[in-house]
């Protein structure tokens, strides 16, 4: 890694509201976000794809990587030249969270959820499934071919307490060729509470930093 730019050397997450817009729109807003913390034009970065659909960056610079998430009024994009990276955000709303995670997650998974105040359950839904997706995208297959069932590393304690995130290696049991994190998006950011995950498919993600980027919310400070 040592031919890529600093800026690369650690991943660096833009997250933003995108209420009232649709996919194209939210994308084309996330991706001027992300242009902008780079220091270029938002036409100068360009996200093409290759044969299996993992983004490929264009004007990021040499070796960069980087993955995108939006829906349900909540954007992210993740860049880093430390490896192949994935992002999934999702705001946490009511659902049937017990139920679901039985249906669709494993076994030791439910459980824990399932063992957890009722209060906490939705927000802890998504903090699996976000790491789910993540740990995907970094792989670049998505959740094809049992990803929902790609065991995560549960954390000690619930909620998981603010830190400054660092890639944990060999966190996935049933995937030791990942790093994953889960930064902490404080709620008073963001409209509504949020669940984030960040995986990179490599032994270079051991430790990395995560640099997390709350942009165009109003009043809203850097969350680092």
């Amino acid at each position: 890694m040592n031919d890529v730019a600093p800026s690369l050397r650690r991943i660096t997450v833009v997250v933003t509201e995108t209420t009232g817009l649709r996919d194209a729109q939210a994308r084309k807003r996330v991706l001027a976000l992300t242009a902008a913390e780079f220091g270029i034009a938002p036409r100068a970065l360009e996200v093409r794809h290759d044969g299996r659909g993992r983004p490929l960056p264009y004007g990021l610079g040499a070796g960069a990587h980087i993955s995108i998430s939006h829906g349900r009024g909540l954007a992210a994009v993740a860049v880093t030249g430390v490896a192949p990276v994935g992002v999934d955000v999702e705001a946490v709303r009511p659902l049937a969270a017990v139920a679901m995670a039985r249906r669709w997650f494993v076994p030791g998974e439910a459980e824990w959820l399932g063992a957890l105040p009722e209060h906490h359950q939705c927000a802890a839904y998504f903090w699996l499934w976000t790491h789910k997706e993540a740990m995907g995208k970094a792989l670049g297959t998505g959740l094809d071919g049992g990803g929902l069932l790609r065991a995560v590393p549960l954390p000690a304690q619930w909620p998981p307490p603010p830190a400054r995130p660092r890639l944990r290696w060999g966190g996935v049991p049933s995937f030791p060729a990942l790093a994953v994190a889960a930064p902490s998006l404080a709620t008073a950011l963001l409209p509504a509470p949020a669940q984030l995950a960040v995986a990179v498919a490599g032994p270079e993600g051991d430790g990395a930093f995560v640099d997390v980027r709350i942009r165009d919310a109003p009043g809203a400070p850097e969350f680092a």
